[in-house]
């Protein structure tokens, strides 16, 4: 039986009134927005449907109650999709926050988005959801009332109780400039399959504006947790991204998609990195090795290093939002972070310059070996509200190309409306060192010689031949005539998910 485990922040179905809901009942702290959630389930067997029961609970652990459409259901195999909408289902009670526990007879991945919907400016942010708990998690960036070109900082720490019976956990926060916590938070009594939310914009015993990493350990034995983050940024940004598990810490990272202050829209790119080696690491101890894209003329590839010493726990940031020295304007490609032998994990925040848009990804364990990578959810410039998005491919090797072969299949729920049953495919070749990047956002994408419809949506299953592969994915709102959107943070990202 394979689980999935996901955190919902679930602040109201749109059919009832929002005048009606507590505004400090229904969402966190550290924004005013209120916040609903959907989630995308992938199929990733290849050779049988999957019977998936999702169970819901509140904050409390106390069961709740969804309808039947979207506890219990089928998926389709090769790829097959289910969107589950939470925003629409009739949930009792109607209105809270929890988590959802998602059981299957053949292995899922999942992408979960976190909205303030009919609310203009709004608010986005996208995670993948956890195929496994573990006893200890590192959250390489998290600020109390922070100061940043963007506004005021927050971060929101979610953690949910993986395991069958209650478990206590501890989150240190560590500053930094310092591996000695400047305070650590102890929880007890969490629920099974349960979520806790810790708002540091609540915390009291952390001095404003303060800006560190956090480690999250379960102190019951046996106890395993898992934990994301929101780091909110002004009255309407939203970074969320995964925490990292112990059992995936390395000493080599791939960061698919830096940039540096893009020309067309500004984007830009800072890289966290947090030592998780046991001690400090020297100055010139981890390097970041970016190779420009192929398809990018006039830049050559850069070659960094830490500029000051990196305590045990705490974290280093190269930023090209400010960094002109040695970030040109206008380069972008695909980053190795090298550590030696010192154990670190890192992440990339996603900033648009002069706007609320904003994401983050995880950075990508350059050890990994799988060849198979699904993406749960993408789409070409939906009518309604110009949704699209772009998925970037990493080859994992730095010595050999990666020739991989894409398949788009199209939703149920396209096809039911009218869509083509078609599955799209084409081939690639990756070289050493770089990424691919597929971009759904242009009219004019195709897969291969055919073009994608417009309001194409689906599955993307990215197979190569014996050369590792991973990849991540941004989902944004795009010009589309008719379309309509808000203004705020209309921007997500999110990791992808691997099979042999």
């Amino acid at each position: 039986m394979f689980k999935l485990r996901m955190f919902h922040v679930i602040a109201l179905c749109m059919a009832i009134a929002l005048a009606v809901i507590p505004l400090n009942g229904m969402m966190a702290s550290s924004t005013t927005k209120q916040l609903s959630t959907n989630f995308t389930l992938v199929n990733l067997s290849t050779t049988s449907n999957a019977t998936v029961h999702v169970d819901y609970k509140l904050e409390t652990g106390a069961t709740w109650v969804a309808p039947a459409a979207s506890t219990d259901f089928t998926i389709a195999m090769n790829g097959g999709q289910k969107i589950i909408r939470q925003y629409v289902d009739a949930m009792t009670p109607a209105t809270g926050r929890g988590s959802a526990i998602v059981s299957s007879d053949q292995p899922l991945g999942a992408v979960v988005q976190i909205l303030a919907r009919a609310q203009d400016p709004t608010s986005s942010g996208a995670y993948s959801g956890f195929t496994k708990a573990d006893s200890k998690f590192y959250v390489p960036l998290v600020s109390r009332r922070g100061t940043s070109g963007s506004g005021t900082t927050n971060s929101q720490i979610m953690v949910q109780n993986g395991g069958s019976s209650s478990v206590d956990f501890i989150v240190k926060l560590i500053p930094a400039a310092g591996s000695t916590p400047s305070y650590t938070k102890t929880v007890t009594g969490l629920a099974a399959g349960a979520t806790y939310y810790y708002d540091l914009d609540d915390e009291t015993n952390l001095t404003p504006p303060w800006f560190g990493a956090a480690v999250v350990e379960a102190t019951t034995s046996g106890g395993q947790v898992a934990v994301i983050s929101n780091f909110f940024t002004g009255p309407n940004g939203v970074q969320t991204y995964n925490a990292f598990p112990a059992s995936n810490v390395g000493t080599t990272w791939w960061a698919p998609l830096v940039t540096s202050r893009l020309p067309s829209n500004g984007l830009s790119t800072p890289v966290a990195v947090q030592n998780l080696s046991g001690s400090d690491i020297a100055v010139g101890g981890v390097t970041l090795s970016c190779k420009v894209d192929p398809g990018l003329s006039g830049f050559t590839d850069l070659n960094l290093s830490n500029t000051a010493v990196i305590p045990n726990n705490g974290a280093y940031y190269w930023n090209p939002v400010i960094d002109t020295t040695n970030f040109p304007t206008g380069w972008y490609g695909a980053c190795r972070i090298s550590a030696g032998s010192a154990n670190v994990v890192s992440f990339v925040q996603m900033r648009f310059l002069g706007t609320d848009n904003a994401a983050a990804y995880e950075a990508i364990n350059a050890s990994g070996t799988d060849t198979k990578v699904f993406v749960p959810l993408v789409a070409k410039r939906l009518a309604s509200n110009g949704f699209a998005t772009a998925v970037t491919i990493q080859n994992l090797s730095s010595t050999s190309p990666a020739t991989v072969t894409l398949a788009y299949t199209p939703s149920p729920d396209y096809v039911s409306g009218g869509g083509s049953a078609t599955v799209l495919q084409t081939t690639a070749v990756i070289a050493a060192n770089t990424s691919l990047i597929q971009n759904q956002r242009l009219a004019g994408f195709t897969v291969g010689a055919t073009a994608m419809p417009e309001g194409w949506y689906g599955t993307l299953t990215v197979s190569s031949t014996g050369t590792p592969v991973n990849a991540f994915v941004q989902l944004s709102q795009v010009s589309v005539s008719g379309a309509v959107i808000p203004t705020g943070d209309t921007y997500m990202a999110h990791n992808a998910f691997t099979q042999p």
